[in-house]
């Protein structure tokens, strides 16, 4: 796990901390005689082991995954997101684009996301804002959060997460964040706005969808060309998961405590906790109570 502190901090995480960078690139494992890597350094090594083929197709040998845990104490910076080409296209061709979702875990009340431009607002009057310097809340469309929301945030979304909210989230493995307003807080290095690069982004006419309430996903599942997520609530029975060499898994506890049991292991996570089941496991199964709930990420359906 990796603690970011952020000027906009709450106090759930504690230390200061903003986010928690729970499974991802950077996330370091240690290895059997004791050796230390980074999930991108051990997909190097380990390739479809832990990636699996459709971490392969997406990305060559590297984590194709990030999953943070967000806690917002002050409003985070109205911001949006390259898609794959365009972060290419300014950043060189290892760049990868930043696609995410939104599991709302907790949220103050009256707290708010933003999940775009104000409805109605003309596709060039936001490009003039974003130029400008100018667009702020009322330039936003913005919705309450309620714990059990689930967002599905396109890259090109202008969008920002609201004081009081708590978010877990699931992305492509990459921080590219272009912000268009810090809301009026002091200038400090390395929270620049970035005008220009939001500007060839954007895509005005997003908005983030609601795709799931009540700790249930539409449909059962989000797929995404990006990421897939499941909210998987195995009550007193046994929720079975087959890897089987297409895919890593993420699991994260969301609600109570959960059992993970494979050919000859078991790990059982409490609150918050996370696990990585590399897509070399055949199967594997996650039990608990009927509080239980786990937030699996893993990659999308495509062969």
């Amino acid at each position: 796990m990796v603690p970011s502190p952020r000027p906009w901090a709450g106090t759930r995480l504690g230390g200061g901390a903003g986010e928690h960078w729970v499974a991802g690139p950077a996330s370091t494992v240690t290895l059997a005689g004791g050796r230390v890597l980074t999930l991108d350094a051990l997909a190097a090594e380990a390739g479809a082991a832990l990636v699996g083929t459709r971490g392969l197709a997406l990305l060559g040998a590297r984590f194709p995954l990030l999953v943070k845990l967000i806690d917002a104490g002050d409003w985070l910076s109205l911001q949006v997101h390259p898609s794959d080409v365009i972060a290419r296209r300014q950043h060189g061709p290892d760049a990868v684009g930043k696609a995410e979702a939104w599991l709302v875990l907790d949220a103050d009340p009256d707290a708010h996301l933003v999940v775009g431009p104000r409805l109605g607002m003309a596709d060039d009057a936001v490009r003039a804002a974003i130029a400008a310097g100018t667009m702020d809340r009322p330039d936003c469309e913005a919705v309450t959060a309620h714990a059990g929301d689930v967002f599905n945030v396109e890259p090109g979304t202008i969008h920002a997460i609201g004081a009081g909210v708590f978010v877990y989230e699931i992305e492509q493995p990459s921080d590219l964040t272009y912000r268009i307003s810090d809301w009026g807080r002091p200038a400090v290095a390395g929270r620049s706005l970035h005008r220009e690069e939001a500007l060839e982004a954007v895509r005005p006419w997003r908005q983030a969808a609601l795709v799931g309430s009540g700790w249930r996903l539409d449909g059962g599942v989000l797929t995404t060309p990006e990421f897939r997520l499941e909210l998987v609530a195995p009550g007193s029975a046994t929720a079975s998961r087959q890897p089987a060499g297409l895919t890593p898994e993420i699991i994260t506890v969301v609600r109570g405590e959960v059992v993970l049991r494979g050919d000859g292991w078991t790990e059982r996570l409490g609150l918050r906790e996370t696990a990585l089941v590399p897509a070399d496991v055949a199967a594997y199964a996650i039990s608990g109570d009927a509080t239980s709930l786990a937030a699996v990420g893993s990659l999308h359906d495509a062969p």
